[in-house]
């Protein structure tokens, strides 16, 4: 990837320019060097010559002339060269200064680690925001500030300050499995990379974004799905403040064949506020977010272990062509354990065919040979008997994953050696078979399950639930990519600052593509009482005002009403109710509309999150929504074919689908509606807050869906 410094086409895009100068530079500048190792200033300094890094390196320090035993400049302008990458580890009264100075002399790029900005209070975000003004106004890419920093430590580049790269390592990391780290945290971000060796791998390269006055999460994912020797990318992410950047940011990713595992923290209210105090991000609502990874294929998990996990099988292991497994133990409790573990997950138990049956019982009769597959403790008296029920289960089942708990075998000897010696064969008789073990190991059987490209864990349901999502992740790669799509032309845009009432919301709905059932704003009882003979018995009346988005709480709708003087009659009660319950609101008159009878009630909305932005829910109503909460999310705007997933994932589906002998749903009116609703929705994404269609009612199959009552919130003139 060329290095250009050119401007990004518009802000919603995330913006790679200029990142190869923070992972790949020529030369490197330490403003603020140290001469002891162990200080924020001296730890990039004693990264870069530990870690071998073959470009320039110039520590910038007034007062010394050697620092580290690396010569030492007075200033930046007085360096021999402009270089690439300026670590900035100054006292925060000089950071401005000297972010300043690297703009104006044309460094690339500015690690800066200091804390002190957004994070504290309105003294902080100026500064912050003038740290993002000199980044615009220059090209120059800011990593930072409250960060600790980024490396990409096979090439010796370590602009960090963070000690967990000065663990000690049994492997050199140019030989060491590894996928790329995205961290806004960087305490999470240097614990990540401090774990991952005693599992087998590493976080390489990784960037901590911190306050990201510049560069964000978005770019820094962006650019690894660039990169050619970035295999997968793993993120702790807290909020976003460029959702659509961070859209299009995992649609790379996914175009690029890239797996994205996700740990998004701030689930909680609590743990939401704290977000706010410590990287000064946006948070919006966590189901926003689980639609925007799903609709991505970006896997979400829910801890560090989790991640971690899910970073050691993608670095280590293979993802598997499809769900089905085999379950080997040397014990039926844990062969129990494995199948409820592997039941509770999208993994496939199927057992095995039986001519393989037969043929592992020839070897040990009193086996359990179904699946799971249980060689029982014969499996430490006889050294063969395990490499032979494995070739026997490789070769004569179709398993995707062979998953083996092998308890503290691992650990103790000789069956440790049995156990790896037995590995080894099958390993060299089947390189591609995609084998993962649970198991306790030693120093020397963990090396030889390293050395056979064999992925180890302590606990048996970790492997499953890991396993699991590594098909889920199979599975997202292989769907084929939907189309970018961009907002219907020609839609009617909101007027911010305009309050519509139902009847003109349905109008909009209607024009939009969303059928409405079709009704009459009325002024007189009498002229209810004219419209409801024209549309024929049962009618509807509801109360029309701006201020009375709720019409049933102030006696504002009658249902069902069956004759001319009954239509007068539910006017008169509407309109005296009406006032006294609410003399202040502003009546415009009474909507009279055919009712709806039978079908399915379900609810479209829109809701416009603060961070990612414009989102459609459906559900089905009643108590489907207030009680069970089954709704579905998916970011505006989405095909049909997006639409009757979305409609499928929900879990009343079966009420659409024609349950216990009812006319099935027309879905295909249904999914239309919801398409059409999201493009409206993304065509509005800076004038409509929100929008309510409570109820839509589905009629059976080929007779359609109706909008019965909607409510369209514009963003008013405030700040969103």
């Amino acid at each position: 990837m060329s290095d250009d410094a050119s401007k990004p086409s518009t802000n919603s895009d995330p913006r790679t320019h200029g990142l190869d100068a923070i992972f790949n530079p020529g030369s490197i500048a330490v403003i603020g060097a140290s001469s002891n190792k162990l200080k924020i200033g001296g730890r990039p300094l004693h990264h870069l010559i530990s870690y071998g890094y073959e470009g320039n390196v110039y520590p910038i320090n007034p007062q010394h002339d050697v620092v580290q035993g690396v010569p030492a400049y007075p200033s930046l302008e007085s360096l021999p060269e402009v270089p690439d990458l300026a670590i900035v580890a100054v006292p925060g009264g000089a950071v401005l200064k000297a972010v300043r100075e690297c703009a104006e002399h044309g460094v690339k790029a500015v690690v800066l680690f200091s804390a002190g900005f957004a994070e504290i209070g309105e003294a902080g975000r100026r500064a912050q925001a003038e740290l993002a003004m000199i980044a615009e106004e220059s090209g120059m890419r800011i990593v930072g500030p409250n960060c600790i920093g980024a490396a990409r430590m096979s090439t010796g580049v370590t602009p960090t300050f963070a000690a967990a790269i000065m663990l000690p390592r049994e492997r050199p990391i140019r030989d060491v499995p590894h996928i790329a780290l995205v961290s806004q945290s960087g305490a999470i971000g240097g614990h990540l990379v401090a774990l991952a060796p005693d599992r087998g791998f590493e976080f390489d390269p990784w960037i901590t974004t911190g306050n990201e006055s510049d560069v964000d999460t978005a770019d820094a994912i962006a650019y690894f799905a660039e990169q050619d020797y970035v295999s997968a990318i793993a993120v702790y992410i807290e909020g976003s403040s460029n959702g659509e950047a961070l859209r299009k940011a995992l649609s790379l990713a996914r175009r690029a064949g890239k797996p994205i595992i996700i740990l998004k923290s701030g689930v909680s209210e609590v743990g939401a506020s704290a977000v706010a105090s410590h990287t000064a991000s946006l948070v919006g609502s966590d189901d926003v977010y689980d639609a925007l990874f799903l609709q991505y294929g970006a896997t979400r998990v829910h801890s560090v272990r989790d991640l971690l996990d899910t970073s050691y099988l993608l670095a280590t292991g293979k993802v598997p062509a499809g769900s089905r497994v085999g379950l080997l133990t040397g014990s039926g409790g844990a062969g129990i354990l494995m199948a409820d573990a592997a039941a509770a997950t999208a993994l496939d138990v199927s057992p095995l065919p039986e001519t393989v049956q037969a043929q592992l019982k020839k070897l040990w009769p009193p086996a359990g040979v179904a699946n799971p597959i249980d060689m029982t403790a014969q499996v430490t008296n006889d050294p063969d008997l395990f490499a032979s029920f494995l070739e026997a289960v490789i070769t004569g089942a179709e398993y995707d994953t062979l998953l083996i708990w092998l308890s503290y075998l691992g650990m103790i000897e000789p069956w440790a050696g049995t156990i790896t010696e037995a590995l080894r064969r099958v390993r060299a008789a089947h390189p591609e078979a995609n084998i993962i073990v649970s198991s306790m190991t030693n120093a020397d059987s963990a090396q030889a399950f390293r050395e056979m490209n064999i992925p180890v864990f302590d606990e048996l349901s970790d492997m499953i639930q890991t396993a699991a999502r590594m098909v889920r992740i199979g599975e997202m790669l292989r769907a084929p990519l939907a189309d970018e799509l961009i907002p219907a032309a020609g839609l009617p845009v909101i007027d911010p600052s305009a309050t519509l009432t139902e009847d003109q919301a349905k109008l909009v709905l209607t024009e939009v593509g969303i059928p409405t059932v079709p009704d009459r704003l009325v002024t007189s009882a009498s002229a209810a009482r004219q419209a409801a003979e024209e549309f024929g018995y049962p009618v509807v009346l509801k109360i029309v005002s701006v201020d009375l988005p709720h019409k049933s709480e102030v006696g504002g709708v009658v249902l069902s009403i069956q004759d001319g003087d009954a239509v007068e009659a539910a006017y008169g009660r509407i309109m005296t109710g009406v006032s006294a319950a609410a003399p202040e609101a502003r009546i415009s008159g009474i909507i009279v509309a055919p009712m709806i009878a039978g079908g399915v009630e379900t609810i479209l909305g829109i809701k416009n999150d603060p961070a990612l932005g414009m989102t459609v829910a459906v559900g089905l109503g009643g108590v489907f929504v207030e009680v069970l909460q089954d709704v579905v999310l998916r970011l505006a705007p989405f095909d049909i074919a997006t639409a009757m997933e979305m409609i499928r994932e929900l879990r009343g589906f079966e009420l659409l689908d024609g349950a216990r002998g009812t006319e099935p749903a027309d879905i295909n009116a249904l999914a239309n509606a919801l398409s059409a609703l999201s493009h409206f929705a993304a065509a509005n994404a800076s004038t409509i807050e929100s929008i309510d269609i409570n109820p839509f009612v589905v009629l059976p199959h080929g007779r359609g869906a109706y909008a019965l009552d909607a409510f369209i919130s514009p963003l008013s003139a405030q700040p969103h």
